[in-house]
């Protein structure tokens, strides 16, 4: 069994862990939405793992669009509105106030989308593929968006972003392992160091965001 077959299994497993004990915990009671949404998000990626892996069992190319893509879209939908709905919408009223916080965390997904246009050739070579990969990264991109500009952005009053801080952060380095891993072959060092932290961020972003979730509870 090759490190790629591991990383992948522990991936999965670890995925469909923390979905199982986040559905019996969160899903069981009353919860806030945004906490369910994240459990929804480790049920997609372990489906996703999933997938990957019986496809490679059966041969099939991951480069190109496959069922586990599906899983990869939804979890990063979910993400966004996780963040978009519930949290997005107590910080940034759509005023022009805010705007420079839009604008500023908006350069960091473009310049990794600009990038990646010179970058996706080393797992594309056809226009199709070339496409695929890029349109790919959008919703991801997206998620990045709303993580970096809940770092930023001014607080609101009872502190709702400062206790979440830590998941954002996790939530960061998240769409950068995707993104590493998007943009590289399966086997590559860069591949399988974000994997590693993959395998990091699926244990700690339902914890860290449940801890800063539980200190809204005592303002």
């Amino acid at each position: 069994m090759t490190i790629e077959s591991v990383l992948e299994i522990i991936y999965t497993v670890s995925a469909g862990v923390v979905f199982l004990i986040g559905a019996q915990k969160y899903f069981r009671k009353p919860s806030p939405l945004f906490v369910r949404m994240i459990v929804c998000v480790m049920g997609c990626r372990f489906l996703q793992g999933l997938m990957e892996l019986l496809l490679v069992r059966e041969g099939v190319d991951l480069n190109g669009f496959t069922l586990s893509t599906l899983g990869v879209i939804a979890q990063f939908l979910f993400l966004i509105c996780a963040n978009y709905g519930p949290i997005d919408s107590l910080c940034d009223d759509g005023s022009k106030k805010f705007m420079k916080y839009r604008l500023i965390a908006a350069i960091l997904p473009v310049v990794i989308f600009v990038v990646s246009i010179f970058l996706v050739h080393q797992v594309a070579d056809t226009t199709p593929s070339v496409i695929m990969h890029l349109v790919g990264m959008l919703i991801p991109l997206f998620a990045l968006y709303y993580h970096i500009k809940h770092l930023i952005i001014k607080d609101v009053e009872w502190g709702v972003l400062k206790n979440i801080r830590l998941y954002n952060l996790i939530g960061v380095l998240n769409c950068h392992c995707f993104i590493a891993s998007w943009l590289n072959d399966s086997g590559s060092l860069i591949w399988k160091i974000s994997m590693v932290l993959y395998i990091f961020v699926t244990f700690t972003m339902l914890p860290a965001l449940v801890h800063g979730a539980n200190k809204w509870k005592s303002v």
